[in-house]
């Protein structure tokens, strides 16, 4: 690496803001691909690979940064726009956006949407920011690095992907790896990529596979309409409209700002792997997150800290995916290969000698994505009240046209019926393990993931020919490995011990109520019983939250 190349290009940054800044045009493309990628965020089953493949016809006829600059609008609002519908409808616009329903919704349910949009949007920002910068800073590093990661490396980062969420999103551990090996199961339906034989290929439509948008709507849209109509009394969100509230008290803690920089650190270096690392990035944050957490009782049930970590590495992901898409070639997730393939189209060849070849053209890029940020920023300010409009409108009648958009959208991803019958099938699937306390985004982070873990665990053992000892040799591989053995060996001792505490406490309350039945909850004065708040010392409303202002 020539660090007089690389040096070059952190000085031309500062130039390059302020020529796309003077561009009327290359202004113009941001604004509008950050409104069309917000639109197809808020869609389910669009996303923003789609939209971007349909604009690559458009861009050629502006000039590259014009047209990157559309590309990259769309991109960054897709992201952001993904978690509105996840934190409102509890429905994720993108896969990424999963993680955000974990303690969005329930914000949202408690009547702190707006405060949720907020965070949610600051969160993205300075995500976006933090990614771009430091993969900027960590170029070299980051391109190393992406350079030593094998196939057997890629299978244990995916493999450490799906554990953490198993284990995460919901109450049970073992209830998530469930549902997310449920989800591998379903990636491996279709024709083996190495081999081409067919697995569970029982029809012709089977034999594609199943793509994970379909599954995506089903699993979220259709279950959750499912179980409001079973509802005798659908619930309605609590909220008044208007515009999104910034809890700038949360966002300044010293907790809050380790944990955005800790979040976006983690984005920017999952965001390296290809394939797996802009899935897993929400998930291990948010795990850093509730373990360093004061409260991490509160994560699953309307955490402002869950919903920081997710969203701040959930947008730094695309600093670290961009590196090696640049520098080496290798696209490290879906938009930044669409990317890649729009430098083909404007004659510029991505890879090591990219900074040889187009100098500055590496910053250039990275301010399209900081200034897409900012824009992506005010479009969001200026559509909040939008947005949280969505409280007003009941459940019964949201919800079907959601998914209406879904079934469009499942439609557009093969133009068959078989998609179809996908969504259906999932949602039936998604209602059933909800019902029975199953989490529901592990099982499609499992399809998201299944097939990175399922190419990649083959190769190696091709590569290594079957000698599992010397896929241990590789340092990196050892790291990974003793860190996933180390975290499952401490859920489970958690949950063994959890198990048993409770029993013996269960023991213990048994035995009291045998020996002074006087002792159990006695009813308050009029007949009813006593609220906890008054078996727990604390008033009802004592939570540290201010008085519901606008805070911009």
């Amino acid at each position: 690496m020539d660090w007089g190349l690389v040096t070059q290009e952190w000085a031309l940054l500062p130039g390059a803001i302020v020529d796309i800044l003077t561009s009327p045009v290359v202004v113009l493309a941001l604004l509008i691909g950050g409104v069309i990628g917000i639109a197809v965020g808020l869609m389910p089953g669009l996303t923003a690979v789609m939209a971007m493949s349909l604009l690559l016809g458009f861009m050629l006829n502006l000039p590259v940064e014009a047209g990157l600059g559309l590309l990259i609008g769309v991109y960054t609002g897709a992201i952001y726009s993904g978690s509105i519908t996840a934190v409102l409808l509890n429905i994720p616009g993108t896969p990424a956006a999963a993680v955000t329903t974990l303690d969005g919704f329930p914000l949202a349910k408690q009547g702190k949407a707006r405060e949720a949009v907020g965070t949610t949007t600051w969160a993205s920002f300075f995500g976006e920011w933090i990614g771009e910068i430091v993969g900027f800073i960590l170029l070299p590093f980051v391109a190393a690095l992406a350079l030593m990661l094998g196939d057997w490396e890629l299978f244990l980062v995916a493999l450490i992907g799906i554990l953490l969420a198993g284990g995460l999103a919901g109450r049970s551990p073992l209830k998530g790896w469930i549902a997310a090996f449920i989800g591998i199961t379903i990636s491996m339906v279709g024709t083996d990529p190495i081999y081409g034989t067919p697995r569970f290929g029982f029809t012709p439509e089977l034999m594609r596979g199943v793509d994970f948008v379909p599954v995506l709507i089903g699993v979220f849209g259709v279950a959750e309409i499912l179980f409001v109509l079973r509802s005798k009394q659908p619930y309605r969100l609590a909220g008044k409209p208007g515009r999104a509230i910034t809890r700038w008290d949360i966002l300044r803690k010293p907790a809050s700002v380790v944990n955005i920089a800790r979040s976006g650190l983690i984005g920017v270096l999952m965001g390296i792997v290809p394939g797996s690392g802009e899935s897993a990035a929400p998930w291990i944050a948010y795990d850093l997150a509730r373990r360093r957490s004061r409260r991490p009782q509160d994560f699953g049930k309307g955490s402002h800290e869950g919903l920081i970590a997710a969203e701040t590495s959930n947008n730094a992901t695309s600093g670290g995916a961009l590196i090696p898409s640049l520098t080496l070639g290798i696209p490290g997730s879906g938009p930044t290969a669409i990317l890649i393939a729009a430098l083909f189209m404007y004659g510029v060849r991505p890879g090591p000698s990219l900074i040889v070849e187009e100098p500055g053209f590496i910053a250039t890029t990275i301010a399209l994505f900081l200034i897409s940020a900012v824009v992506m920023r005010v479009l969001a300010y200026l559509a909040s009240t939008y947005f949280i409009r969505l409280l007003s409108i009941p459940r019964t009648i949201i919800l079907p046209i959601a998914v209406t958009l879904g079934f469009v959208g499942a439609w557009g991803v093969g133009f068959t019926v078989f998609d179809i019958q996908v969504v259906l099938v999932c949602g039936l699937i998604g209602y059933v393990l909800r019902s029975r306390g199953f989490p529901l985004a592990p099982l499609v982070l499992g399809i998201l993931i299944g097939p990175v873990a399922d190419q990649s665990l083959r190769r190696a053992i091709l590569t290594y020919e079957g000698d599992f000892g010397a896929m241990f040799t590789r340092p990196i591989a050892l790291v990974l490995a003793g860190f996933l053995l180390a975290w499952l060996a401490w859920t489970l001792w958690k949950l063994w011990r959890g198990d048993r505490g409770g029993a013996e406490d269960d023991t213990a309350l048994e035995d009291a109520a045998d020996d002074d039945p006087a002792d159990a909850d006695e009813p308050a004065p009029g007949g009813e019983p006593a609220p906890s708040s008054a078996r727990t010392g604390r008033t009802p409303g004592s939570d540290d939250d201010p008085p519901e202002t606008d805070q911009r």
